[in-house]
């Protein structure tokens, strides 16, 4: 992994170092042409004096202006001696100052468009590293995720298998083992719909679905979580709340949302996590909302990319894969509806709330 972030960053080093180099070079590209035009316009000047000096020097000699003036066109006759023609020398002029603005608009130019690379490559660069991060961040967190429940799962085996027990410790022993089977099929499921979304593959089965029932399937999922983490779930939803929606989507965003808030009501010490919901028009709001770890404000949007999870992986309370929410809000969307999420700050609970499309009356039932 070291090695890997090394080799990264040397290569940011050395892009970032030719970058420099381009524009360095660019810079002084329009700054020597500018100062040789300057040479050359002062270079032509001084002839052109020599020149006058010249003429003077003939008509001196008594060489008539008119033979001298054939010589030298460029040259007029004055009151203090020969002079260049202020016509010709408003010319030079001119030529000066096309050629050195010609040059300041091409580097200009040239420039922009080279710093415009390099805001593109080092905002590529900064999220190339960013989504590493996430990953490694990923890596490791799912390895806990497979880990937990596969240890808690071999030492309820072995108890099984050495001590023989029965009765109450056989049923908690049972009742373990399976929550620690659905926390290892929750992940695996996450993983497979992150992928499946990735390559456009998931097709959904839109139907009429009651939220109300749709919500006790997946609370009597999560009730043996939250009473064994200590937090309370308090079902508030209504009947008569019809959704269009894929019954094992809208299932899937309804655990993802209520797992969330478990794990960051239990992470704060316990507490409870609260399902709301009303019809709004043609849509139906839903939230989830606990009074756990919640979570930095700025940080709302991002909570629904893929990868993200806030903080540093090692000293993580919260569980889970950071796919939960970029699963829930792709489900979301894709049935035409929205979510958000809000908190108040770290420690203030935070409120999950979504926005789905209502079922026609005429639609079949679930």
């Amino acid at each position: 992994m070291r090695g890997s972030r090394g080799a990264s960053r040397g290569v940011q080093i050395a892009i970032g170092g030719l970058l420099v180099l381009c524009f360095a070079q660019a810079a002084y590209w329009v700054i020597d042409q500018s100062t040789y035009t300057q040479a050359v316009n002062a270079d032509t000047l001084e002839r052109y004096a020599e020149q006058a000096r010249a003429a003077d020097a003939l008509l001196d000699n008594g060489v008539a202006w008119a033979k001298v003036h054939e010589l030298l066109p460029r040259l007029l006759r004055g009151v203090e001696g020969t002079v260049l023609d202020p016509a010709h020398a408003a010319e030079l002029d001119h030529a000066r100052h096309r050629r050195i603005n010609r040059y300041g608009w091409e580097g200009s130019f040239f420039l922009l468009v080279l710093l415009c690379g390099m805001g593109v490559i080092g905002a590529s660069l900064r999220q190339w590293a960013e989504l590493s991060r996430r990953q490694n961040n990923f890596l490791a967190s799912v390895s806990h995720e497979f880990k937990s429940p596969l240890a808690g799962l071999r030492l309820a085996a072995e108890t099984l298998a050495l001590r023989r027990p029965e009765g109450e410790v056989l049923a908690t022993l049972s009742a373990r083992m399976v929550e620690d089977v659905g926390r290892l099929e929750a992940t695996v499921t996450n993983i497979l719909d992150a992928g499946e979304i990735e390559e456009g593959h998931l097709v959904f089965s839109p139907e009429r679905v009651c939220l109300a029932a749709a919500l006790r399937s997946s609370l009597e999922e999560s009730g043996p979580r939250a009473a064994a983490r200590g937090v309370e779930l308090v079902d508030e939803v209504p009947e008569g709340l019809w959704l269009n929606a894929d019954r094992a989507a809208l299932h899937t965003v309804l655990s993802n949302l209520i797992h969330n808030a478990i794990d960051a009501a239990a992470a704060a010490g316990g507490g409870s996590v609260r399902i709301r919901a009303a019809a709004e028009g043609r849509e139906v709001w839903g939230e989830v909302s606990d009074d756990g770890v919640g979570f930095d404000p700025r940080e709302a949007r991002r909570l629904f990319d893929k990868f993200y999870r806030t903080g540093d992986e090692l000293r993580r309370e919260k569980k889970g894969s950071g796919l939960g929410l970029f699963i829930v809000k792709h489900f979301v969307e894709s049935a035409g509806g929205r979510i958000e999420a809000q908190s108040d700050g770290q420690g203030e609970g935070a409120v999950f709330r979504f926005w789905w499309p209502t079922a026609a009356e005429g639609q079949g039932r679930a």
